[in-house]
């Protein structure tokens, strides 16, 4: 594999598309309509913690369900963020280089208030860095991964979280190098599975999601 120089324009047979909240700006480039709404969600660290060394992970994720809550470690902070608020909608642009955009305290605040209360290591820490985090979600919370029909060479690997890496990773693998057995059905995971709905209800759809988005359904 080889990597250009900048402006180098460089060949491929098969071009992955993993570019997280640019995925759709750089995909309407070539005619196609990625179902993805990128959206702000906020979370917040602890100031160093004395208890803690500078392990960066030696525990899960831990979510709290029912409040749309989750937790972790950071080395020597722990870090939180909170679901339990109004979505609030981001449109992504081809000169934006950052997927952190400006915090917004009115619409965070009494959400994150709540969060803290919840997990005891927020209940007496100091208050460290907070950030704003767009991500993007789709109609059914599940990633896009797979060909795109209308762009022969042209495969995608978007809308994945955390939850979600490592199984994308397999199965793009997997379909475009024919290594093996797909993990899931790609058809569940198809780019084009959401054709048939308006831009409008896509959107609405997505967002719909985010404030249960532990929910099973």
């Amino acid at each position: 594999m080889r990597t250009g120089t900048p402006g180098e324009l460089l060949r491929a047979d098969r071009v992955v598309l993993a570019t997280g909240i640019w995925g759709p700006v750089l995909a309407a480039g070539v005619g196609v309509r990625l179902p993805m709404v990128d959206v702000q969600h906020p979370y917040v660290f602890t100031a160093e913690r004395p208890e803690l060394d500078d392990t960066p992970i030696d525990a899960p994720i831990v979510r709290y369900p029912d409040h749309a809550v989750y937790t972790r470690r950071h080395g020597r902070r722990y870090g939180l963020g909170s679901y339990a608020h109004r979505p609030l909608p981001w449109e992504p642009s081809a000169t934006r280089d950052s997927a952190e955009v400006p915090f917004q305290e009115a619409d965070f605040g009494s959400a994150l208030a709540e969060a803290r209360r919840l997990v005891p290591a927020f209940r007496q820490a100091s208050p460290g860095r907070r950030l704003n985090g767009v991500f993007a979600l789709t109609p059914d919370e599940l990633p896009l991964v797979g060909p795109v029909a209308e762009v022969p060479g042209l495969w995608v690997a978007e809308a994945s979280w955390v939850t979600h890496a490592a199984g994308v990773g397999r199965q793009v693998t997997a379909m475009l190098l024919e290594t093996g057995r797909p993990a899931v059905d790609p058809a569940r995971l198809a780019p084009g599975r959401f054709d048939h709905w308006s831009d409008r209800t896509v959107h609405e759809t997505a967002l719909g999601h985010y404030r249960g988005i532990y929910d099973a359904h």
